[in-house]
């Protein structure tokens, strides 16, 4: 029997590229692996809070179904964004609420798996595992990575993505059920964390990619047969593993804002990738300076490094002879770089009519998609050398890529000085958000950067003789390293300690608060003394458990955005969470408090006769005590979005709940009646669609178990 040094030093043979690459993406990220500080932006206003109301919910034995912490309620489990339904967030969840904690584990398993993924890809393309460990670090510490730490959910579609094409590829080379499995499951860890917009870009990759097999090998019966039944395979076991996360987004798609097309104007086109960003191919640094030359797109959205190695090797496949996959592979860049530039070109104008497209925003995610093709092209001229050596050829494109970057540090220089780059420096060690230097600045800190890189990559070729693959991999580390650390300050990481969040969360209250039950809506909007910490500004009421009418969430009620903006919203939350109504509204009130309008019947309003006591707010319900002493029925209003899976019961006899007020929810009290009234938010499918996902996964990792297939493949 083999002792427990031989099994670890075994696996780590075994898997050493992997193990390594994950420990140097972990150390290039060392502000967050070692927990220092915290992510920043919409991974902390938007992603965290999200994830945090679901497993609160859950350690407190509930269903996340309704938010009634954000704009007058939404169906949490509905959210796409929330990841409710993705393994990696459950498996997170079992060690306790979703945390700050919990939110950089998640976004530092992005990074990890990118890498991880990447490697298995080109390790199958290449068959070189030398190669595919360079491909791997430089995939997963690319500009597009750093650059939109932020937005976890495109960091998620990103890190997934060469997984898929992975098992995509694998199917098509052997038809094996277990990559049918694989690449169902690869795509459900996709698509249920993701941004939707990468899903629908996704179905689209995947579709064509089965059209050119399909066309490709349509004279043989046999392989058309296998490819039919194992792309229909694949898609029976992904709607198996996403069951709750399709039934949860059909249960809300009737009110969801972003349904229909968005109108093709500046909010639909704000942030592409214009060839001006194109500069963040060399000079990463440039893209965060303080200029406006690159205003027209996010901060977070302009950087496509990919490495000097990267890069280098990406030109020299131009000077290679083509093939098949090569020219697949420009092609896909062509159209990635067309299609991120958005309204730049007619392109985009073209395919806003085709269907999904239309309804996301941000071009520049495209710039994913050109990082990724530009790796694989330049990994057959990696691989080439690691083997050959140097060609002619590859030392004239460094040596040109050292002009260049020699020609931009002199002009840089006559700009600015090094006495700036020491202060863009000394701001970066300091955590400065933003430096106030300038392109200039930036420009020259870079030139110099890629100079020394260079040079040394030279040297050491020519005066040490250290294997190639060292030598590379060395500079990858350094490269990559600093690009990822000379960021961190302005798109990974605020300068605020972890130590510090992390115990605003353990300060915050386990329970629903009541105390705004009887207070009108309108003075709940997150300024009313709720707890905070320094990077959470925004959804407090959700970290707080206080009902609110504002928050941040893009998965927002249609009926609730038009109230917005008609005056519908002002006039409904002058009124508390649970009310009787004083008046029916007529065109000519005023913002007043009880009004009540849009209703099938108008009984008499009888105020003076109804009363309200003991309410209560609990998980996915509303409770209170009511008296309806008039001759008439009453109307009883909810003060939340209106949605047909809320139930409403007087003393345990249901009722029917309408939609008024052009938003929220109302019932009629039986007249001359007293007793407890009790809303509902119920979803009959979802727990019995979860409990059908959760087998479909522990089959697929059964599978995956006795087959041995985790990191490495027996087969590569």
């Amino acid at each position: 029997m083999k002792s427990l040094y031989h099994i670890i030093y075994s696996f780590f043979t075994q898997n050493k590229y992997p193990i390594v690459l994950s420990l140097l993406i972990l150390a290039c990220l060392y502000p967050l692996s070692l927990f220092i500080y915290i992510p920043k932006w919409d991974n902390i206003n938007g992603y965290l809070p999200y994830r945090y109301f679901i497993s609160d919910y859950v350690w407190n034995g509930h269903l996340p179904l309704w938010n009634p912490f954000q704009r007058l309620g939404l169906p949490g489990y509905s959210d796409l964004q929330s990841g409710c339904w993705n393994p990696i967030v459950w498996i997170i969840m079992l060690f306790g609420k979703y945390t700050i904690n919990s939110l950089i584990v998640e976004l530092l398993s992005c990074y990890v798996l990118a890498g991880i993924g990447m490697f298995k890809l080109c390790r199958f393309i290449f068959g070189s595992p030398k190669t595919a460990f360079i491909l791997g670090l430089s995939y997963a510490l690319s500009g597009f990575m750093v650059g939109s730490s932020q937005l976890m959910v495109f960091l998620i579609a990103v890190t997934w993505f060469p997984w898929i094409v992975y098992g995509l590829l694998r199917f098509f080379a052997s038809y094996q059920f277990k990559y049918q499995l694989l690449t169902a499951l690869f795509m459900a860890l996709y698509i249920t964390a993701a941004s939707p917009a990468y899903t629908i870009i996704l179905g689209y990759i995947v579709v064509g990619i089965f059209m050119y097999h399909l066309i490709v090998k349509r004279s043989n019966g046999k392989e058309i047969r296998n490819i039919v039944v194992g792309g229909s395979t694949m898609l029976v076991v992904l709607v198996v593993l996403m069951l709750p996360y399709i039934n949860a987004f059909l249960e809300f798609s009737p009110y969801f804002n972003r349904v229909d097309k968005l109108a093709y104007n500046a909010f639909l086109l704000d942030n592409p990738f214009t060839p001006v960003s194109y500069i963040s191919f060399l000079f990463p640094f440039t893209v965060i300076a303080n200029t406006d030359i690159f205003n027209i797109t996010d901060l977070s959205l302009r950087d496509g490094y990919m490495g000097i190695i990267g890069l280098a090797f990406f030109i020299s496949a131009f000077f290679s002879k083509l093939n098949t996959t090569k020219i697949i592979l420009l092609i896909s860049l062509f159209v990635s770089l067309v299609l991120a530039a958005g309204d730049e070109t007619f392109v985009f104008k073209f395919l806003y009519h085709l269907p999904g497209f239309g309804i996301f925003r941000h071009p520049s995610m495209f710039r994913a998609f050109s990082i990724f093709c530009m790796l694989l092209l330049a990994g057959y001229e990696v691989k080439n050398v690691l083997e050959n050596g140097w060609s002619k050829h590859h030392k004239i494109i460094c040596s040109a890529l050292l002009m260049v970057s020699i020609a931009s540090g002199v002009y840089a220089f006559t700009q600015s000085s090094l006495k700036d780059v020491t202060t863009l420096i000394s701001h970066v060690f300091q955590y400065v958000e933003f430096s106030k230097s300038t392109f200039s600045t930036h420009l020259l800190l870079n030139s110099i950067f890629i100079i020394l890189l260079i040079l040394l990559t030279f040297l050491f070729n020519r005066w040490v003789k250290i294997p190639l693959f060292y030598l590379l991999s060395g500079v990858a580390v350094l490269d990559l390293g600093i690009h990822t650390r000379f960021t961190t300050p302005t798109t990974i990481c605020y300068h605020f300690e972890r130590a510090e969040v992390s115990h605003y969360f353990k300060n915050l209250p386990n329970n629903i608060q009541q105390k705004d039950a009887h207070i009108p809506l309108k003075r709940l909007d997150e300024k009313q003394g709720l707890m905070y910490t320094n990077g959470i500004w925004q959804n407090l009421s959700t970290f707080n458990k206080t009902l609110s009418y504002v928050g941040v969430n893009p998965m927002r009620f249609k009926d609730f955005d038009v109230a917005k903006d008609n005056g519908v919203l002002e006039l409904n939350i002058q009124n508390e969470i649970l009310f009787f109504p004083s008046k029916y509204k007529t065109k000519n009130d005023t913002v007043q408090k009880g009004l009540l309008w849009g209703v099938k019947s108008t009984p008499p309003i009888t105020k003076e006769k109804t009363s309200l006591d003991q309410v209560e707010v609990g998980y996915n319900q509303f409770n209170a005590q009511i008296t309806n002493a008039a001759s008439e029925d009453q109307w009883f209003v909810l003060n939340q979005n209106y949605h047909h899976l809320w139930k409403a019961y007087y003393n345990n006899q249901p009722l029917e709940v309408q939609k008024v007020n052009e938003l929220i929810m109302g019932v009629q009290i039986p007249k001359n009646s007293k007793g407890n009234l009790h809303f509902v938010f119920e979803s009959p499918r979802t727990i019995y669609a979860f409990i059908i996902s959760v087998i479909g996964y522990l089959f697929i990792l059964v599978w995956m178990v006795r087959n041995r297939f985790i990191i490495t493949d027996k087969n590569e």
